[in-house]
This record gives structure tokens, C-alpha cells and sequence, in this order.
């Protein structure tokens, strides 16, 4: 797997310097910036973590969609951040405080999710049958560990349990 190098982290924290000083001029104040790390694993792209004024970002999702997760990804993320640190706690994830800032400060459409492939950073990497024909389910490592422990997990059409096939290769 490829790691993000030091100049890719470096754009990254040049893209959020960037959100937070059109923050800064719209708003007329100064925000504390945030950690960063890049140790977000599975289907999501980002997270942020307004109580710790922390980034979470999925790095196998960046390298795969660089210019996209640099403007939409980071955009939407420090986004939580900016509302978080003008509104407070009580306001909704994607509310109306978040989508102005995403359209009328950042110039970004308000979406809630990414469309990213993300078969390469899946974190459902054990697949399973039932007796449904042709159907496989992918089970985190999580649920796989627990059903070799012997939780049993059933397909929620035939009512099946579900039998390990494979794990599937990063």
C-alpha cells in the first residue's frame, strides 16, 4: 500500500490553512487549527472530531482521490470544525449552519457523502455465503473474529447462517 509522502501532507495542511483563512475573513475571527492525522481506515473519508478539533482522514481514499478529497473531502470536514467552533454542540451534523459555510464560505456544494470506490480501503475484507444462490457477504474482522469464536450470524433473506469463504487480499 502506498503511504502518503511528506508532500502530499504538506498540501493536505496547506488545503486546511487555505478553508480556515476564508473562514477567517468571512467571519472575522481567528480559529484555533486542527490536528491532523491520517489514520481513518474503512469506507469513510473523513472525520472530524469537533471536541478535539481534530481531522481524521482515510489515507488510502486520498492517494486513490487526490484533487477531489483535497477540495470536497477536507472542505466538508473543516467545515464541521468552523461550525462547531462558531455554533457550538447543539447543531445538527449537516445543518444549516454546516451548508452555509460549505456554499457560502468555502464555494462548495453541501454534500453529505463521497462517491469514492472504496474496494480498496474496505474494512469488510471476509467474505461469507448463505444459501442464498450466488450472494456473498462481507463481514469485518471484527464480526469475523466473532464468528470463529461462534457468534453465529444469519443472511437476512434465507435466514441462513452465514459460512466463512474467503478473505479478500489488500
Amino acid at each position: 500500500m502506498f503511504q502518503p509522502s511528506s508532500s502530499d501532507i504538506s498540501t493536505i495542511e496547506l488545503r486546511v490553512g487555505e478553508l480556515y483563512c476564508q473562514a477567517e475573513r468571512h467571519f472575522l475571527k481567528r480559529f484555533p487549527r486542527p490536528t491532523i492525522t491520517m489514520n481513518l481506515r474503512g469506507e469513510t473519508a473523513g472525520q472530524a472530531w469537533t471536541e478535539k478539533n481534530l481531522l481524521r482522514l482515510n489515507k488510502q481514499l486520498f492517494l486513490e482521490n487526490r484533487e477531489h478529497f483535497l477540495e470536497h473531502t477536507i472542505g466538508h470536514e473543516v467545515a464541521h470544525l468552523v461550525a462547531h467552533q462558531l455554533f457550538g454542540r447543539n447543531i445538527r451534523p449537516h445543518g444549516k449552519e454546516w451548508q452555509f459555510i460549505m456554499e457560502q464560505v468555502f464555494h462548495l456544494p453541501a454534500n453529505r457523502t463521497h462517491s469514492y470506490n472504496t474496494q480498496n480501503a474496505s474494512k469488510r475484507p471476509f467474505l461469507y455465503s448463505c444459501s442464498c444462490e450466488g450472494k456473498t457477504i462481507p463481514l469485518s474482522t471484527i464480526r469475523h473474529n466473532r464468528a470463529v469464536k461462534g457468534t453465529v450470524y444469519l443472511c437476512a433473506q434465507c435466514r441462513e447462517p452465514l459460512t466463512f469463504v474467503e478473505q479478500i487480499s489488500a
